[in-house]
């Protein structure tokens, strides 16, 4: 027989406004109303004694959670005016002292929010007012950012784990002989996790493109300060050197490309949004760094390019390096590009294009034609493509440069033979499950370096399917790795 569920009504409360549309508060001990509009009313759920009144806002409350801080229950209460926090041990004091009950503004005319989210292992805060979400310090007043991605109202939102992950990124540079630590830096980036991206250049500098739209320029020590780089207003989904090392170029969701050199801080040249249709997903040097090669929703396009870095005081905002559009090119099926790779290290006229519909599509750029397509490459689309393109400081059999990766969610990574266009090879020993971890051939081209969900990272070798080395204790998803080209040592992002 089955059971029987029963609920069983405890008291009911009459309000002077309905409240099916609010966000009203609820925990195992506790419950909260609005009352009288800019008043709130606490009962105990085991305990039908009059409530507790909280008294603060100068507008009408329209949302309410209850949740814990240093485990201490709080309740976070909102308004057109304030967001507050009130500590219940305190104010339940206070009352009994004969003092009004006072709580800790934390945010100030918001706007109506709908909703709150509060996140007790960080500390931090949501608040959806309109179509954007503020996120906040629980404990002190402080904005720490506003999203705006949302082109209608935001009516809920959950940061059960967001801020351990938004607030600070990691770089490590490892030995990978020894497989030591050589050093870490953190970088306390609003919103970096997501956008994140390594690029070593000659192995001297690391490029860092963020989630708030800068580009940061270490040296590869990572002892002093970066220079800063800003120019793009979303944030940044690529960064990569020219082969001169005198260049490198930032892309971001704006869709703006920047070219920078590393003595200015103005990008040298900039090519704006009226250029693009849709967001660029990937971009790079090409062919010696001749053409700047890019992938803007279902077309490859390839653009000349001129940098002048002299500026004329008087009309110093007007950039003289110019650029043209030369050649188009069209993913077959009409599919989005999802990621993209050439090699610009040698003259090479073979371009990869990997599709949202799992295709993967060789370019030949002498005969501006599609050589070979690869169907149903992996069971999801490729979120990350690599070609084996050496080092200047070491050689390797002619064959190698034939080889290329691909990395797709839940499908782990492949290794291509581009002769054949068949897989040669699986590594599946990560775990690939929801993050676009990135893969990264060795400069000798014996290695494969991947990100791993497991909070390691994975070597393998070209000519075994099982990991040489596992690299552990790392404390959150690595996503990105990139190998030095002149020393055994490589650099991974992470998630924090």
């Amino acid at each position: 027989m089955a059971a029987v569920q029963y609920f069983i009504e405890r008291f009911s409360v009459t309000c002077n406004k309905p409240v099916s549309h609010l966000q009203l508060a609820c925990c195992p001990s506790h419950c909260a109303v609005p009352w009288q509009d800019k008043g709130i009313r606490i009962y105990e759920n085991n305990n039908l004694e009059p409530p507790l009144e909280l008294i603060g806002h100068h507008g009408d409350v329209s949302a309410m959670v209850f949740g814990t801080l240093r485990d201490r229950l709080v309740l976070c209460s909102a308004s057109e005016d304030y967001v507050i926090v009130w500590d219940i041990d305190r104010c339940y004091r206070q009352i009994k002292e004969g003092v009004i009950a006072s709580g800790r503004v934390v945010g100030t005319l918001l706007g109506k929010v709908e909703h709150l989210s509060l996140c007790p292992l960080s500390a931090k805060l949501t608040a959806c007012s309109g179509s954007r979400v503020f996120l906040l310090n629980a404990e002190r007043e402080d904005v720490l950012g506003v999203l705006k991605a949302h082109l209608g109202p935001v009516t809920a939102s959950d940061c059960v784990r967001l801020f351990l992950r938004v607030l600070s990124a990691i770089v490590v540079i490892l030995d990978f002989c020894l497989r030591n630590i050589i050093f870490e830096l953190i970088i306390p980036s609003f919103l970096s996790v997501n956008f994140l991206f390594l690029c070593l250049g000659n192995g001297k500098q690391i490029a860092c493109g963020l989630g708030d739209g800068s580009v940061l320029l270490y040296n590869s020590s990572l002892t002093s300060n970066p220079a800063v780089y800003t120019g793009h207003s979303k944030a940044v989904n690529t960064v990569c050197w020219s082969h001169s090392k005198r260049w490198f170029l930032s892309t971001s969701e704006d869709p703006t490309l920047c070219i920078w050199t590393a003595n200015a801080s103005e990008p040298v040249l900039t090519m704006g949004d009226d250029q693009f249709a849709k967001p660029i997903r990937s971009a790079q040097f090409y062919y010696l760094d001749k053409f700047l090669l890019l992938a803007s929703g279902s077309n490859l396009l390839l653009y000349l390019y001129h940098l002048d870095t002299t500026r004329d005081d008087i009309k110093r905002y007007k950039q003289r390096s110019k650029s043209k559009l030369t050649s188009k090119f069209n993913m077959k099926s009409g599919t989005d590009i999802t990621s993209m790779s050439a090699i610009n290290d040698f003259y090479s006229y073979i371009v990869l294009a990997a599709g949202a519909d799992r295709t993967i599509q060789v370019f030949d750029m002498n005969q501006g034609c599609v050589a070979t397509q690869i169907p149903d490459a992996h069971s999801r689309a490729v979120h990350h493509l690599t070609q084996n393109k050496g080092s200047p400081f070491c050689t390797q059999a002619l064959e190698s440069y034939s080889l290329f990766l691909s990395s797709a969610i839940t499908d782990g990574l492949k290794l291509w033979d581009l002769r054949t266009a068949r897989c040669v090879r699986r590594y599946e020993s990560h775990v690939n499950r929801c993050h676009h971890c990135t893969a990264a051939f060795s400069p000798c081209g014996r290695f494969i370096a991947t990100g791993s969900e497991d909070h390691s990272t994975y070597i393998y070798d070209t000519r075994s399917s099982n990991f040489l080395h596992k690299l552990p204790r790392h404390t959150e998803t690595v996503l990105n790795v990139a190998f030095n080209p002149a020393k055994p040592e490589f650099q991974m992002f992470l998630s924090l």
